[in-house]
């Protein structure tokens, strides 16, 4: 009769058992207008064993992290930075950067409720003005820009999430010491690479071991309980670059970061851990009576 009752439990219960119910538990983005690390490090004629460094990042960011929706979209502010005075007698220095606008913007619905949700970040820069090492006969590499629009999300629920990044520009010059190598308008696809390459007539410049990628975008996750967007407006790098009568330059230059990224889970309903416990007891209660069982049979 008991085992009668435990089978009549179990089987009720997987009748009305559900799916497991999939939850957004966290959300998270950021958005950063620029993070600058290079080195030069100065050929003994100019100054010997000396190493320019130049840094900057945090000159207009936002980020936010749920559960607890949020929202925030900081109001616009101008930007006039540089960085690395090069010595010697060259003219400026190894970074400067000027914008007359830049507004990030950042925000999440997440609340650990079941559901679609979303994490989005986004950065519009206006009238973009970048110089990597200034010389006196021209910039290394500069990029000037009327406007940049970047953005990356994800949204989703628990075994469906999916991300998508975007990049648009207006009138965006990239240039190679006096020589325009890029002009684009428009919508820019994803890992667009920049070929810096320039005919050697006049220039005194070598730009080996320097790549220019625009909308960059790195993906982190499995799409099912977790998701992560970066994208990155522009990805200048450079590795052993010679500037020619100056130096070795090495490091990044990363221009409007966004990043977004969700974490999901499945969580049994209420019904499926009753079952759970139910096949529990009758295993406890199926160890007692061959125990019981055992003992009598010694008497």
């Amino acid at each position: 009769m008991r085992w009668f009752l435990l089978g009549w439990s179990i089987c009720a219960i997987m009748c009305s058992a559900g799916n497991a119910q999939a939850a957004v538990v966290g959300g998270n983005s950021s958005s950063d207008f620029l993070t600058a690390d290079l080195e030069l490090a100065l050929l003994p004629l100019v100054v010997g064993g000396v190493v320019v460094d130049a840094e900057l990042s945090g000159l207009a960011s936002s980020s936010g992290v749920s559960p607890a929706p949020y929202s925030e979209n900081p109001s616009a502010v101008s930007i006039n930075a540089n960085a690395g005075i090069i010595p010697g007698g060259s003219s400026g220095d190894v970074l400067d950067v000027t914008s007359s606008a830049v507004t990030p913007s950042v925000s999440s619905n997440v609340d650990g409720l079941s559901g679609i949700r979303f994490a989005n970040s986004s950065h519009s820069i206006a009238n973009l003005d970048l110089s990597v090492v200034e010389l006196a006969s021209a910039d290394l590499i500069s990029i000037t820009a009327v406007a940049i629009n970047v953005t990356s999300a994800v949204n989703g629920e628990f075994g469906s999430l999916d991300s998508v990044g975007t990049m648009n520009v207006e009138d965006l010059v990239i240039r190679v010491g006096n020589s325009v190598v890029a002009t684009l308008d428009g919508t820019i696809a994803p890992n667009t690479g920049i070929n810096l390459s320039v005919s050697s007539g006049g220039l005194p410049l070598d730009i080996e071991g320097a790549s220019l990628i625009l909308n960059e975008q790195v993906t982190t996750g499995d799409g099912t309980s977790s998701l992560g967007l970066a994208t990155n407006a522009i990805s200048l790098r450079f590795i052993e670059t010679e500037v020619t009568g100056v130096g070795e330059l090495n490091g990044s230059v990363l221009v409007g970061q966004t990043t977004a990224g969700l974490q999901a889970s499945a969580v049994p309903e209420p019904s499926s851990l009753a079952l759970l416990g139910v096949v529990g007891f009758g295993g406890a209660f199926w160890r007692g009576r061959r125990k019981v069982a055992g003992s009598a049979s010694q008497v």
